[in-house]
């Protein structure tokens, strides 16, 4: 390494030129950049999906879902297997094995689920889909005083002119009934003109037509002959003749039924500040800008407005690009502050020339990895930028040793180029291994399991990128600036800054001499309690995290700028109870938003913008803007729980203000071959939970039942030729609606439908008023050959791995114990029991606890497996299996650091705190290094262990407290820091600064002492194998003369 060093340090034109090309090409760079809020997650799913109309979820579970898991599950590649059954509809989930390609497995599926034959006839052909994902980019929110008809029609304009414009890929108009042609044929109809739903289907299909005939071949050319019978809309289809006599007379569609041209049977309404909506999602699928994207869609709205039709406005919101610069001008403000702050205390102790030098290598440093970011996959991110500002106390590091070896060589009266050289050579070993060992420390990342693990390679990409810069920098660029800084003079400036410095500097020397140094002195000599004095503190902060005095949450629970509410009511109301329920809640809404609105605070801006209500079916969701940054969401969502009053005729009510809903914090999943088991142990775990201080809310996959009718025949159907299939198509034609045909329109394929009136499909009174058509053409009442009766089902049937499943999930109040906790006591007292009771029974933790679980394993395995690789490198380094253990002692008490830190400050520990610790490791590893090579060098020239030890500590002091100062002072401004965008970094700013602080005592201290028990261990084992030896050779006789 000596070699390039020397070269720069002679060569400085080459030293700029590299800076310079590292600047531009970051610069540069910068446009090529992926700009996105979140990272494109790595989803190795596909999904078959099946529609079966209107049967139910057992029906769909029997003829669909299990059809296909039978069919499938045997593929190689297949790491789990996910169903679920709704009414209507069968979706199999597959999750491929990571390093499987997925093409090939969605080609092996779509070969063996084409090849079932034993699918309903009614169904839908199967579809097989490689889940891909796409960028959201907000939406556009269409709003005003028209019908749902032109609302769509509207909505389908706007979606294909926005999908044209540039830097959009997809747009998707949200939750339009499609269309459908209702044919509505009453059973006083059927009787008075004797027909059947088979003959006013034949009738319609044989007349609404268009048929290619062929061609008639003339000399002057070839006639096509096409017949156009195609009905389109009502009229066509009300003219169709169902069936005329020898007068002529005719019986047409129009005189039996009623056609409706309307929409799918689908119960859906959507309100935007008051007024009939519909949205449209703005998608990117590759290259996302999540700037030019919403900069192109804003300008597409503000110009299309001016153009609709009166009372009809587009709003568009759920602007990512708000949060994306929220979080860069977050980041960039205060890292330029911390990096102003870094370069104020450099300035106190090292010339001001050295400060800046050290300071444009973190410049330069950054620059370099944006360079070569756009190669690697990754592009600017909540966690690529999270990672730029988890490495500014690490990158300035290595300029800082360096910058402060030279100046230490040079003070001591070497010249420019050599003491340049002389003191870059005496910490190139330190500075190698310490970017290598924070390089390996961040290595687990790459690995880190579920869907987010891939996204989150943006961290260590980031942090090995610029420590690799950082290490060109501070090697082969500084220390030629430095070699050319012209030297001190001897009679200083008398300006003020540097009086300061010069006082500030020597007051630190004279700490380090006067003050450390007897102080470590006697730290030397008590060497044991010294270090089980930091054994004793390490233990305190274990137990202070491991006794429950610290709340954990695997996501940190950062406020959102929307508050999101959802009611579901239970299954089979009235769907007006639905609309109703989305009333109040939007009334609620209002109320606050004019409340706060009104407040003075709140005139500039206001507290709350839009307010979105939708029902859909039994399930109510309200979603409120906020746009005040002053505005405390959690208290006025507490605030609007509290304004709607009792709402015990819900189901399920749930209301969440964070950037991130990862549902209830308790989820248990059961999987079994027997349902009548599953139903028995629901019941049992939900009392199990209830036990628990502080757990409400318990709820489970089998509390919510829907009614089913199930038709039996009597015995006099055999006697009328009647089967049960008769009966089952008949009703199913009646209430669910024979589909006649499919008509392209708009852009869409329109059902057909042949059915019973909306009036006579909504009682089941109605059942028993039908009349059942035997094959004879006779008819006989409903009720003299079937009979029914009401069994209860599922709103949706789960399955994983072929086997059904019960969900059991609960919510914990904050006076609650721990939600790990509880499950590990539950699984513990209770989960043997369960097995022993219930065959086959499979018990698996799932949501974000089960995250929480994979991603900790991960880290602990891949955490250890660096400890051994750091730990390999240092003992070949240091030739000592001793020294490897002093430097990564710092390690455990920079954890200790992070938790006081988390303690002190109120801080949830999260996974951005374990984020935190591993940057802060590679900070404390580096000071230890620095230290142990210096007292190692020391020793080589002779010096006494002791003496060693208190002259190499003295020598580093300003080094470490220098690195561990501006890491710590860097990091102050984030801290500090009040907007919601930085509430995901305080978390690891605490770990990183804290750790640094706390182990610097370690590194100080500690570390020496335990040099000096290790010597003391050394020399007592040696003595042991001296007095065996000497032993040994005292038992030997003596030989024979």
């Amino acid at each position: 390494m000596s070699g390039p060093i020397t070269w720069f340090i002679k060569n400085p034109i080459a030293a700029n030129l590299l800076m310079v090309l590292l600047i531009i090409g970051g610069y540069t760079s910068i446009p090529k950049l992926d700009k996105q809020f979140f990272p494109t997650p790595e989803i190795n799913q596909i999904e078959i999906r099946m529609e079966f109309r209107g049967a139910s979820p057992r029906e769909v579970e029997e003829q669909i879902s299990v059809r296909i898991e039978e069919a499938i599950h045997d593929l190689n590649g297949i790491e789990e297997l996910r169903s679920t059954s709704r009414e209507g509809v069968g979706v199999v989930l597959v999750e491929v094995e990571s390093d499987y390609p997925t093409q090939k497995l969605t080609n092996d599926i779509n070969t063996r689920v084409d090849a079932i034959r034993s699918f309903p006839s009614d169904a839908e052909r199967p579809t097989v889909t490689e889940i891909t994902y796409r960028h959201q980019m907000g939406r556009v929110q269409i709003f005003g005083d028209l019908s749902e008809r032109e609302m769509k029609e509207l909505g389908e304009t706007l979606r294909d002119e926005l999908v044209r414009q540039p830097w959009v890929s997809v747009v998707e108009l949200q939750m339009a009934r499609p269309y459908e042609v209702s044919i509505e044929v009453s059973e006083e109809s059927l009787q008075r003109y004797q027909l059947t739903f088979d003959q006013v289907a034949a009738a319609v299909r044989s007349a609404s037509i268009n048929l290619p005939a062929g061609a008639v071949q003339r000399d002057s050319g070839d006639l096509l002959i096409q017949t156009r019978g195609q009905a389109y809309n009502r009229a066509d289809f009300e003219s169709i003749v169902l069936r005329s006599d020898f007068s002529g007379q005719e019986l047409l569609l129009s005189d039996v039924a009623k056609v409706r041209d309307t929409f799918e049977d689908i119960d859906v309404d959507i309100e935007f500040n008051g007024k009939r909506s519909l949205g449209l999602n703005v998608y990117v699928t590759t290259s996302p800008d999540v700037i030019l994207t919403t900069d192109t869609v804003k300008a597409w709205v503000k110009e299309r407005e001016l153009s609709l039709p009166e009372g009809v406005s587009l709003e568009f919101w759920q602007d990512p690009s708000k949060s994306f610069k929220e979080r860069v001008r977050t980041l960039v403000s205060n890292g330029l502050g911390g990096l102003v702050l870094v370069i104020i205390v450099l300035m106190l102790f090292l010339r001001p020339m050295l400060a800046f030098w050290v300071s444009v290598g973190i410049v330069v440093a950054y620059m370099g990895t944006l360079f070569l970011l756009p190669y690697t996959g990754q592009g600017l991110n909540m966690i690529s930028l999270f990672a730029f500002l988890l490495t500014l106390g690490i990158v300035v590091d290595d300029a800082i040793i360096v910058g402060e070896s030279v100046h230490s060589a040079q003070s001591r009266g070497l010249s420019g180029v050599h003491g340049a050289l002389v003191g870059t050579r005496q910490v190139v070993k330190p500075v190698v291994f310490a970017v290598i060992s924070t390089m390996v420390f961040f290595a687990p990342m790459f690995f880190l399991p579920g869907e987010w693990g891939p996204a989150s390679k943006g961290i260590p990409v980031v942090v090995c990128l610029a420590l690799a810069f950082s290490l060109i920098e501070s090697l082969l660029i500084l220390p030629s600036h430095l070699a050319h800084m012209k030297p001190e003079p001897e009679v200083p400036d008398s300006g003020w800054l540097t009086r300061t410095r010069m006082a500030c500097a020597s007051w630190l020397a004279r700490f380090a001499n006067e003050r450390y140094r007897p102080f470590l002195e006697k730290c030397l000599r008590n060497h044991a309690s010294v270090g089980g004095f930091f054994l004793v503190l390490l233990c305190l902060s274990l137990a202070l995290f491991g006794g429950g005095y610290l709340k954990s949450a695997f996501f940190p629970r950062v406020n959102s700028d929307f508050v999101m509410g959802t009611v579901e009511l239970p299954q089979g109301g009235a769907f007006a109870d639905s609309q109703a329920m989305r009333d109040r809640l939007v009334t609620a809404a209002e109320a606050i938003k004019t409340d706060y609105n009104s407040q003075p605070r709140y005139q500039q801006t206001p507290a709350i913008d839009n307010i979105l209500g939708v029902a859909g079916g039994n399930k109510v969701d309200l979603l409120v803007q906020t746009v005040n940054d002053d505005l405390d969401t959690e208290e006025m969502t507490k605030r609007l729980r509290q304004s709607l009053g009792d709402l015990s005729q819900a189901k399920d009510v749930r209301f969440d203000y964070t950037i991130r809903d990862p549902g209830k914090p308790i989820s248990l999943l059961f999987a079994s071959d027997s349902i009548a088991d599953l139903e028995v142990l629901a019941q049992e775990v939900r009392g199990a939970l209830e036990r628990y201080p502080g757990v409400f809310d318990v709820t489970d996959s089998f509390d919510a039942p829907l009614e089913e009718l199930v038709l039996s025949l009597k015995p006099a159907a055999e006697t009328l030729g009647v089967s049960l299939a008769d009966v089952a198509t008949q009703i199913r034609q009646a209430f669910y609606g024979e589909e006649v045909q499919r008509i392209p329109r708009d852009g869409e394929d329109v059902r057909v439908m042949i059915r019973y009136p909306e009036s006579e499909r909504r009682a089941i009174a109605n059942i028993n008023s039908m009349y059942i058509r035997t094959r004879d053409g006779a008819e006989v009442p409903f009720s003299t050959v079937a009979s029914y009766g009401v069994e209860t089902g599922y709103q949706s049937i789960e399955r994983l791995d072929r086997l059904r499943t019960l969900e059991v999930s609960a919510d914990v109040s904050e006076d609650g114990a721990p939600p790990r906790a509880i499950v590990q006591s539950v699984l513990r007292n209770d989960g043997p029991v369960w097995l022993q009771r219930y065959p086959g029974l499979t018990i698996n933790m799932d949501g974000e606890l089960q995250e929480e679980i994979e991603f900790q394993q991960a880290m602990v395995y891949m955490g250890s497996l660096s400890m051994l690789i750091i730990f390999g490198l240092m003992a070949i380094a240091f030739k000592s299996y001793w020294q490897p253990f002093l430097v990564l002692t710092a390690v455990p008490f920079g954890l200790m650091g992070a938790i006081f830190g988390h303690w002190l400050l109120g801080w949830q520990v999260s996974m951005f705190s374990i984020m935190g610790v591993i940057a802060c490791a590679g900070v404390v590893v580096n000071d230890n290094l620095v230290l142990i090579d210096r007292i190692n060098n020391l020793r080589d020239e002779g010096m006494d262990l002791v003496d060693a030890l208190l002259q190499g500590a003295t020598d580093r002091f300003r080094p470490i407290i220098l690195t561990s100062v501006t890491t710590f002072v860097g990091l102050v401004p984030i801290m500090l820091e009040t907007s919601v965008q930085a509430q995901f970094l305080i978390p690891m700013v605490v770990s990183l600064s804290f750790g640094v602080m706390f182990a610097t005592g370690v590194t100080l201290v500690l570390v020496p002492a335990l040099y000096l028990l290790g010597d003391d261990i050394g020399k007592i084992l040696s003595n042991v194998t001296k007095r065996e030896l000497e032993r040994q050779d005292g038992d030997v006789s003596p030989p024979l003369v």
